[in-house]
């Protein structure tokens, strides 16, 4: 009885069109936009060298054409590609386009380009650097002349540093932060199928759910088997944007997939619990539920970052306790903690915490269903 319950409520949940496309298809299409507007811009290896001109002050030595001509990408991809120019045949050398801009050198250098973009914007605070660390030498000069024998002003230009990073196997991507809020995005958007359950099973609500009270099934039973049947139908959602993520567009989510497996399973779980909570307390019709839902949930994806990846380093400095609140947020740091911590440490206390308020939304939504009675249906 209860196999054929779940059987028939998972028929039924695969026929929903809507519902499918926007569990199935949406985070995959979403996941493809995200892949082509970000997958290269953290990858050095894309970024070509700048053509860019200079014109010499004529003071002999020129510290800023020194500076130009040793800044480096990588150890191997210079920033710039240097070219030393006559103010007239620079500013032609600009009109064809052959160099992004020129600096002319002297006591304060100036930038030329012909339009802003990427490259003019790189020049610029190359230049903006330069200009500090020179009003920091001449600034130090004028306090203490004898500085410039004392080896200060070298230390300053050769812009040592004393601190080290101390780094494991895998190197930090702040886009990946992206792509495992859109993952948990996928997760709570189970939320929009257990709204739908409790509200097939409440007599105001729908008709379905009047004729279920009057049935001889048990209401919190045929509850129980048709959050199974959409649990079952989320959870292949999850895993085909797993798929999709990690082997086809190459998304690192780590080799942990027994925790990536777990995430995926209370991940699931908490956007069940979460749909069940709203259906069971908002008193508003079914199509204000769930868009109240939908909008609770953007807002919980726009807080893990899955918008502005700043968001997320925000809410953790100024309102920790709301990044603990955030189910999307859990999710997406449980699986960064995955693919970068050696320790399991964060990983586990992202995921008690994401059980606890599973538990404290399907504990609520049970009670209020249990003593939910109707004078007459």
């Amino acid at each position: 009885m209860g196999f054929r319950l779940y059987i028939t409520r998972l028929k039924c949940i695969t026929r929903n069109k809507e519902n499918m496309f926007w569990c199935y298809m949406f985070p995959i299409l979403l996941a493809s936009c995200f892949f082509f507007a970000f997958g290269n811009i953290m990858d050095s290896s894309s970024f070509e060298t700048i053509n860019v001109g200079y014109v010499s002050n004529g003071t002999g030595e020129d510290p800023l054409l020194s500076a130009m001509e040793e800044a480096k990408v990588t150890e191997t991809t210079p920033l710039f590609a240097v070219t030393v120019y006559g103010r007239e045949e620079a500013a032609k050398q600009l009109e064809d386009k052959n160099i992004a801009g020129y600096i002319a050198g002297g006591e304060k250098p100036i930038l030329h380009i012909k339009e802003n973009g990427i490259n003019a914007t790189i020049m610029k605070s190359f230049l903006d650097s330069y200009r500090q660390m020179m009003t920091t030498i001449q600034t130090i000069l004028q306090k203490n002349p004898e500085a410039i024998n004392q080896g200060l002003v070298e230390d300053i230009m050769n812009s040592n540093t004393y601190i080290y990073e101390e780094k494991n196997e895998k190197e930090p991507d702040c886009l990946l932060v992206f792509f495992y809020a859109l993952f948990a995005y996928t997760c709570i958007y189970a939320g929009n199928w257990g709204m739908d359950e409790v509200i097939n099973i409440q007599a105001d609500m729908s008709l379905r759910g009047a004729r279920v009270n009057v049935s001889p099934v048990h209401k919190m039973k045929l509850l129980l088997y048709n959050m199974l049947a959409a649990f079952t139908a989320h959870i292949g959602s999850i895993l085909l944007l797993f798929i999709y993520m990690n082997y086809i567009l190459q998304i690192n989510f780590g080799d942990n997939l027994i925790g990536i497996f777990i995430t995926c399973i209370v991940g699931s779980l908490a956007g069940l619990a979460q749909g069940a909570f709203f259906g069971v307390m908002l008193k508003q019709k079914p199509t204000v539920k769930s868009a109240i839902l939908v909008a609770v949930t953007m807002v919980e994806s726009f807080l893990a970052g899955m918008m502005i990846i700043d968001i997320k380093y925000i809410i953790a400095d100024k309102v920790p306790i709301l990044g603990y609140l955030n189910p999307v947020n859990l999710i997406s740091d449980a699986l960064y903690s995955l693919y970068y911590y050696d320790t399991y440490d964060r990983f586990l206390l992202n995921i008690i915490i994401l059980c606890a308020i599973t538990a404290f939304f399907g504990s609520v939504s049970y009670l209020r269903l249990r003593r939910k009675a109707y004078a007459s249906i």
